[in-house]
């Protein structure tokens, strides 16, 4: 079957156009994520741009050869500003200016843009340095738990690699894979390459901002407003994966449960907004005085609960004493007086196998210890608390 070349080239750029049309229209619905913006406009721009080809005598015409590749440089450079952009990062708007000027300027070196080897070498360096530097950005936050990351930056790899086969097929290959005479069937295979892994990143890129925005609706929903700390939905989360775990704990664990002095006091004297500054500050006091492994709960009111992975018990009370302290110096400003409290604590802690909820509970049992015994003070639950069964456990009570 013979294939006519100006029909693939059409249709390849309709297809660029429709994906990035719908890029530019997901963004209207989503101004947030201006990412989708910078990815769709150069799908629009390369699928206009690629209609250059359909001249008659691009192989010599100056403006197909020089503005019809600056475009694609761009357009892909504007996809590594996505990325970039999507990171949180400073856009590289003078890269991409400048390695599409770049082109626009060894065309109009007379000697390279007579030479068809040097303009597939040219225009192939360019784009695959780009791929490069937008892999890396990717591969940079893998950490980050978006599981289409990696896919998207092997689109960019396979790319890159696309561009450096061309470059070696430069002598012997017919166009558009080579500098000898196009080939329909070799235009065709290549298209479809270039075009499906567009559209491949397309939809991963995609993917990867639905991820995000479902991890952030999901840390949101765990978040307390107030302190930013888990709240008492993520601790419930938690003891759910450690009770799905047939070995229970098998590293040492310990866990404090905190409940501010006299709290009551305070929002009955000096208001609510007050009582608001508090809790906040014990948050960020607290925060400064955990380690980054630690998890910090607020389970409702003035109760928070910390849990402490891989902690014995000596270390527990170190951390502890560490954060009673550390409120201990709180002075929250209302205007005519100064507000301060203190905070009582109470911990359980185990080398074995222990529901979190029986650590829970002796550590509240602790903490209603530590409350009868004056406040402002630390302790640490009898080991024979642990032993209780899990029917026995108690959820937190509000204290005065």
């Amino acid at each position: 079957m013979q294939l006519d070349s100006y029909t693939i080239l059409i249709a390849c750029c309709g297809l660029l156009v429709i994906f990035g049309a719908a890029y530019v229209v997901l963004w209207a619905y989503d101004r947030r994520s201006h990412w989708l913006l910078w990815w769709g406009l150069p799908l629009v721009f390369n699928g206009v741009a690629l209609t250059l080809y359909a001249r008659a005598g691009w192989q010599t015409d100056f403006v197909s050869i020089a503005f019809g590749n600056g475009a694609r440089i761009f357009a892909l450079g504007c996809m590594w500003y996505a990325v970039r952009l999507f990171a949180g990062r400073r856009p590289p708007w003078g890269a991409i200016s400048a390695l599409s000027l770049l082109w626009v300027a060894l065309c109009l070196y007379p000697p390279f843009l007579g030479s068809m080897e040097a303009r597939i070498v040219g225009v192939s360096v360019l784009n695959a340095v780009i791929c490069a530097l937008t892999a890396r950005e990717l591969w940079i936050d893998r950490g980050d738990g978006l599981h289409s990351r990696l896919p998207l930056a092997g689109a960019f790899v396979a790319y890159g690699v696309l561009m450096l086969v061309r470059i070696a097929m430069v002598p012997f290959a017919p166009f558009p894979f080579g500098a000898g005479p196009l080939d329909p069937t070799w235009l065709a295979v290549y298209s479809w390459l270039v075009v499906g892994l567009a559209i491949f990143a397309t939809v991963f890129f995609l993917a990867m901002t639905m991820e995000r925005r479902e991890a952030e609706q999901r840390s949101f929903a765990l978040s307390d407003p107030l302190t930013g700390l888990l709240n008492r939905r993520a601790f419930g989360d938690f003891a759910q994966r450690m009770a799905r775990r047939r070995s229970g704990l098998p590293d040492p664990m310990a866990l404090l449960v905190l409940d501010l002095d006299h709290f009551k006091l305070i929002n009955d004297r000096h208001g609510h907004e007050v009582g608001d500054r508090m809790l906040k500050a014990f948050a960020d006091a607290a925060e400064d005085s955990v380690r980054p492994t630690d998890q910090l709960f607020r389970m409702g009111g003035e109760e928070f609960c910390f849990v402490l992975p891989g902690t014995t018990i000596d270390d527990a009370i170190l951390i502890a004493e560490r954060v009673r302290r550390a409120f201990e110096s709180v002075v929250i400003e209302t205007g005519q007086e100064s507000a301060s409290t203190t905070v009582s604590i109470g911990i359980a802690a185990t080398s074995f196998a222990v529901d979190v909820p029986i650590l829970l509970a002796a550590a509240d049992a602790a903490v209603y210890e530590a409350k009868a015994r004056g406040r402002n003070r630390v302790i640490v639950a009898e080991p024979s608390t642990l032993l209780r069964s899990q029917d026995d456990t108690i959820p937190l009570r509000r204290r005065a």
